[in-house]
């Protein structure tokens, strides 16, 4: 699993979890089953941990804007490889055997790329939501 990926996947469900807390402190305090003072205080450090987690969350998605086109420049390079291969295979510059082996590595390449690239836009949208 990439780096950026299990950071992502922590960083939401630490998120989504300290929203649902801040929800049931809510829910009890309407149900009178907390006092005012608690309440704030219990509120204050979970709005502190929302915060921090929404600071990181934005670095990360910084990070992942930056893995985002430096995968779109290795996606155009690995095609005008693999344009370049097809054009020295159609004039017999390259064997048979050898072709299959780069075009194989080539096409493997950036399938990765462009499924990474997906997961990374997925994410992403998921934050701006």
């Amino acid at each position: 699993m990439s780096s950026w990926k299990q950071t992502f996947e922590t960083v939401s469900q630490e998120l989504e979890m300290a929203n649902r807390k801040k929800q049931a402190l809510e829910d009890l305090l309407a149900k009178n089953r907390m006092s005012r003072p608690t309440y704030e205080h219990l509120l204050r450090g979970l709005e502190e941990e929302i915060n921090r987690l929404k600071t990181h969350q934005k670095s990360l998605a910084k990070n992942m804007t930056e893995r985002v086109k430096e995968l779109q420049r290795q996606i155009s390079l690995i095609e005008m490889f693999l344009t370049s291969l097809e054009l020295h295979r159609i004039g017999q510059e390259v064997d048979e055997e050898t072709y299959t082996h780069q075009r194989d590595i080539l096409t493997n390449g950036l399938e990765a790329s462009k499924i990474e690239l997906k997961q990374i836009e997925n994410a992403l949208d998921k934050i701006s939501k």
